[in-house]
């Protein structure tokens, strides 16, 4: 029996609708579905974060790219691919409108979709910070924790000291993150099947502004100095302190993301073009 979990925008209606009608065909096909507590859309199961991933084949995200990346890490846990159902707006993650879903999800199901990998991070903890390792799919963010002041960040790549930012904050993204926070910290937009991470200041309040594209094998330590703590949080999820002299060391998690996507879904580019849109037309300055 396949288990398949689900993860919903619970604050939208259509969401919570089109899960139900997924999660009902699901069911009337034998299938094991689960949901998380407090999202209740008719699934056989019912699970907190903890327990939720446990022996998943595939989990389901419907909602936008926030609810993906909750699902995302949901996935990685299960070692299983996730995909994603889109209700609202136009996101870079989620892969299908809710009346072709199921369509897709039968072929998910059956091991007959397209599957892409798609790079992920780890952010641990160093010297004097404690806490739980950290997954993300776009990005990890070091920032100030006082309001008003800024943060002195000190970065080093595998161990070579780099530079001591003082900014707003510091972002090591992924590729598929670079359309995200970093972007819109004056980022560059990588091509998400390149294997790099991207480490981007946050406002700096220094002469040097630029982000460094790194190798995926490469490690980026962040040292908070100076006299303003900072938090840390991965993919925007809940923030976590990281006193002066915490240190955090972020590199490529043992195994990628997986995201179930069309055969025919559109080219990275193309995406980036209607989603910025763009000015020109493919026609502009061609000769007939």
């Amino acid at each position: 029996m396949k288990r398949i979990g689900f993860v919903v925008h619970a604050g939208r209606e259509e969401a919570i609708k089109a899960a139900a009608l997924l999660v009902e065909w699901l069911n009337e096909q034998g299938m094991q579905t689960r949901e998380l507590v407090g999202e209740a859309i008719g699934a056989t199961l019912s699970a907190g974060a903890g327990a939720f991933a446990d022996g998943l084949h595939l989990v389901v995200s419907v909602g936008g790219d926030g609810t993906l990346l909750r699902a995302a890490r949901l996935a990685w846990e299960a070692d299983c691919p996730v995909l994603g159902v889109k209700v609202g707006r136009m996101g870079f993650l989620t892969e299908v409108e809710p009346d072709g879903a199921q369509e897709l999800l039968e072929r998910a199901v059956n091991g007959t979709a397209r599957v892409d990998e798609r790079l992920a991070v780890l952010a641990e903890p160093d010297g004097a910070a404690s806490f739980e390792p950290q997954w993300a799919l776009n990005e990890i963010m070091v920032e100030k924790g006082a309001r008003h002041r800024l943060i002195r960040l000190a970065a080093f790549v595998d161990g070579t000291y780099v530079t001591t930012f003082s900014a707003d904050g510091v972002i090591v993204a992924t590729p598929t993150g670079s359309t995200a926070y970093s972007f819109s910290a004056h980022g560059p937009i990588v091509v998400p099947t390149i294997p790099a991470l991207i480490l981007t200041p946050v406002a700096p309040h220094m002469v040097f502004d630029r982000s460094f594209v790194l190798e995926a094998l490469q490690h980026v330590e962040l040292e908070v100095v100076g006299e303003v703590a900072g938090v840390l949080s991965a993919d925007g999820r809940e923030a976590i302190d990281l006193p002066v002299g915490g240190r955090v060391r972020i590199g490529r998690a043992p195994r990628p993301a997986r995201l179930v996507r069309h055969d025919d879904a559109s080219d990275f580019l193309n995406l980036v073009r209607e989603k910025f849109e763009l000015p020109g037309h493919p026609d502009d300055g061609v000769e007939n």
